[in-house]
């Protein structure tokens, strides 16, 4: 086939009935549209219309064309517009508002891919626990450890993260004996401050059928923080037991500078009911420059 216009010529006429009905649809002059339809009938090189002088019917070539080239012409649509998005300038500047902790072990190290593919983007990563203003402008994009239920927001949920209880090996030279999460009060805990979230850990252990979850207050904390790095560098120098990611301390379990210690228990420092959440407003996925990031972080970071 020579032009697939000919083709959307030709179903045109079929879907409005008659030449001229087609030709004022497509605002082209009737000669065009007989043109074209003739055009595609010597390429098939059979009548695809049969003409009365009050209606148009097809042959039975002329209702296979039809039907199929229905389809021909969606994909080809299709196509089109994947193509247009693949080459669709993306620019603008895109403001994140997430943890420190998170942001910087989580939300950073993705970054650069999105520049390297879309270099015209240009992001602000503001580490930060403010309120959500669903109507102000300050961010595009933010990361909370809430349980979101205001219809202003889109709350798309994040991966588990995985938290390990740690200290010094100095530390716990000198320290209580520790094999239960109860024996963490005899301990000098450093305890993360988030925002609406108590100021407790949480544990269960990961060995027996019945899970029974033990909540160990931070009340008697020694140092609290909401700079999970300040608690970082206060267990590096046997300051006590500290609860963090275990991205941010891996590197020093495997430097033998931390020790991973109640290993048998999963712990976290929020509730099941809170979780790591990419929030937004339904209104900013509509551009094109927030759409990206979220998508790119989703992939990445999503459940």
């Amino acid at each position: 086939m020579k032009s697939i216009e000919s083709l959307r010529y030709f179903i045109a006429t079929v879907k409005q009935g008659s030449f001229s009905a087609a030709a004022e649809q497509l605002n082209v002059a009737v000669s065009s549209i007989s043109r074209h339809v003739q055009q595609l009938e010597k390429e098939f090189n059979c009548p695809l219309l049969i003409r009365h002088t009050r209606r148009l019917s097809l042959t039975e070539t002329g209702q296979h064309v039809y039907h199929q080239g229905i389809a021909i012409c969606a994909q080809i649509d299709q196509l089109v517009d994947e193509i247009a998005l693949h080459q669709q300038r993306v620019q603008g500047h895109v403001k994140i508002s997430a943890p420190l902790w998170y942001g910087t072990h989580y939300i950073a190290p993705l970054l650069p891919a999105l520049q390297q593919q879309w270099p015209d983007l240009t992001i602000y990563l503001n580490y930060s626990d403010e309120e959500l203003d669903p109507y102000g402008a300050d961010y595009d994009i933010y990361v909370r450890i809430e349980d979101y239920s205001d219809s202003s927001f889109i709350a798309r949920p994040l991966q588990h993260i995985e938290y390990w209880t740690c200290a010094s090996a100095n530390y716990l030279a000198t320290a209580a004996p520790l094999h239960q999460p109860a024996d963490l009060e005899q301990h000098q805990l450093l305890a993360q401050h988030f925002r609406h979230i108590s100021t407790q850990w949480y544990f269960e252990q990961t060995q027996t059928e019945i899970k029974t979850k033990q909540k160990i207050e931070l009340n008697a904390a020694w140092l609290s923080s909401n700079s999970s790095l300040a608690l970082l560098e206060a267990a590096l120098q046997d300051g006590g037991i500290v609860l963090l990611p275990h991205h941010m301390v891996i590197a020093a379990i495997n430097e033998k500078k931390l020790v991973r210690v109640l290993n048998e228990f999963t712990a976290s420092p929020f509730n099941t009911t809170h979780s790591m959440a990419l929030v937004y407003t339904k209104n900013k996925t509509q551009e094109l420059k927030t759409k990206v990031v979220v998508d790119h972080l989703l992939a990445q970071l999503g459940q």
